[in-house]
């Protein structure tokens, strides 16, 4: 019994699966994170190859503070919140934006904090 034990938990180990933590702020997974934003946030969101429809585009998101893109339609209150976008915020906003910024009018969130930390990891490439 004890070396089948062991056996599982080498299987798991070589599989990656504890090679991530399960909470976020984690370094995330750039290519899973495209997969992720395609299913997730394009609909809503231009990358370099998608022209932003509703909001924003979220290319050059790091560093730039909420409710500042030009020609875009936000809630007051994204920018009164005074947010600046980084690998913390936006995991936040990403995980309940409604609850991060009340009144904003981002309906989607994204659950998985995995999801969440891949997604910001492929935002970190849009320059």
């Amino acid at each position: 019994m004890r070396i089948l034990n062991v056996a599982v938990l080498v299987a798991i180990a070589m599989s990656g699966l504890l090679s991530r933590p399960q909470s976020g702020y984690a370094e995330g997974d750039a290519a899973q994170g495209r997969k992720a934003y395609e299913r997730s946030c394009i609909g809503c969101h231009g990358d370099r190859e998608t022209v932003q429809s509703v909001g924003p585009s979220l290319v050059g998101v790091f560093g730039r503070r909420a409710g500042t893109v030009g020609g875009t339609r936000y809630a007051r209150s994204l920018y009164e919140a005074k947010i600046e976008w980084d690998a913390k915020s936006l995991q936040r906003y990403l995980a309940s934006p409604t609850d991060e910024v009340h009144g904003t009018i981002m309906p989607i969130n994204v659950q998985d904090p995995r999801d969440r930390d891949d997604i910001i990891a492929y935002l970190k490439t849009l320059k």
